[in-house]
């Protein structure tokens, strides 16, 4: 019989192996994917840019029309301390803690499955409802003590301190609908819809603006109406 042959006459006889190429075709839908997904950034990013700079320019606009109207009465003070109350609870049960925690749940869960996630909002969104609408009740119930722990100074004024007490009680629930917008801007957000969150804040702005405005043309109370 022949004699083997060595291994190494195999290993230089072996043909080389190919290693494939990707095709022409996956690589122009990979590049196609790419710029979609680009322009998809973009465009949330410029929608959502916009929407906020409309909202702050009305902002700066309705704080100088505050500063004209109210000034530095009693009026101004108690409706600042009545503003504040409500966005104080807002930080806690919209914006702050709560969003920090929903969404990433949300998402989570609707990655997992749409149903499973629809669920999982449904009853964040029910327990939430009902948490604040205890706190607004009860706020409603003891303001003049939440008034005086944030403003003590009030309480020499009778009359300032009973207006912000009255304007108190008119704002406060407008945390109960602002955390639920929140929430639902939330939602959008998790769903790449961003321009309904981002446009939320300009209809608070336009309604402000709007009410001092006929305040002052029908010559009406501008802290009550604000």
């Amino acid at each position: 019989p022949p004699p083997p042959t060595p291994l190494f006459f195999l290993m230089i006889r072996r043909p080389p192996r190919s290693t494939p190429k990707p095709s022409l075709a996956s690589s122009d839908v990979y590049k196609r994917q790419l710029f979609v997904l680009i322009m998809n950034l973009l465009s949330s990013t410029s929608i959502f840019s916009f929407y906020t700079l409309l909202s702050r320019v009305l902002g700066y606009l309705r704080d100088i029309l505050i500063a004209i109207f109210l000034g530095t009465s009693i009026y101004a003070d108690a409706f600042f301390v009545d503003f504040r109350l409500p966005n104080t609870f807002r930080r806690l049960f919209a914006e702050g803690t709560f969003n920090a925690a929903f969404i990433p749940s949300y998402t989570s869960e609707k990655t997992n499955s749409r149903s499973k996630g629809k669920n999982f909002a449904d009853e964040v969104l029910s327990l939430l409802f009902i948490i604040l609408l205890a706190i607004v009740f009860v706020v409603e119930i003891f303001t003049p003590y939440l008034v005086y722990l944030i403003a003590p100074g009030f309480y020499e004024n009778s009359e300032k301190f009973e207006l912000a007490v009255d304007l108190t009680r008119i704002t406060f629930p407008f945390l109960l609908f602002v955390s639920l917008s929140s929430f639902f801007s939330g939602v959008l957000n998790s769903n790449n819809k961003f321009a309904a969150a981002a446009a939320a804040p300009i209809i608070l702005n336009v309604i402000l603006i709007l009410t001092l405005l006929v305040s002052f043309l029908f010559k009406l109370n501008f802290a009550t109406n604000l």
